[in-house]
C-alpha cells in the first residue's frame, strides 16, 4: 500500500470514527427522548383515570410543585412551541405523543442503520490496513 493511500484511509478512518461517535451520542438522546415520550404517554393515561375534585401536584418551576385541585381530567394544556399553549383532550394529548414517539423510533432506525455502515466501513479500512 502507497504511503498516500495509507494517509488517505487513516483519514478516513479518523473522520468515520467521529461520525460514530456523534451517532452514537445521537442515539442516547434517542432513548433518553423515547423513554421520556413513554413517561408522558403513561402520565395521561393516569390522569385520565382521575376525578373532578381530586387533589394533585402541579409544576410551578423546574422541580417546584404546588398542591393543587383537578377541575377537569379530560383535558390538558400543551405548550406546542413559541409560547403558545393550546387546549388538548387526553386523547388528543396521548396521540399526539404517541405520533411523536413514531418519528423519534424512526430517527432513531435511521441512525442505527447509519452506524451500520459506519461499523462496517471502518472495519473494511481496518482489514485494508492490516492486509
Amino acid at each position: 500500500m502507497k504511503d498516500e493511500d495509507a494517509k488517505q484511509l487513516y483519514m478516513e478512518y479518523k473522520l468515520l470514527s467521529e461520525q460514530l461517535k456523534k451517532v452514537q451520542q445521537y442515539l442516547e438522546k434517542t432513548s433518553e427522548n423515547l423513554s421520556n415520550i413513554g413517561d408522558t404517554i403513561s402520565s395521561l393515561e393516569e390522569f385520565s383515570k382521575l376525578k373532578k375534585g381530586a387533589k394533585i401536584f402541579a409544576p410551578f418551576a423546574n422541580g417546584i410543585f404546588v398542591d393543587a385541585t383537578l377541575n377537569d381530567a379530560s383535558h390538558v394544556r400543551m405548550n406546542v412551541g413559541g409560547h403558545t399553549v393550546v387546549t388538548k383532550s387526553v386523547d388528543e394529548a396521548k396521540k399526539m405523543m404517541e405520533a411523536q414517539r413514531d418519528e423519534v423510533r424512526e430517527m432513531r432506525d435511521r441512525a442505527n442503520a447509519d452506524l451500520l455502515k459506519l461499523t462496517q466501513r471502518l472495519k473494511e479500512i481496518e482489514a485494508s490496513i492490516e492486509g
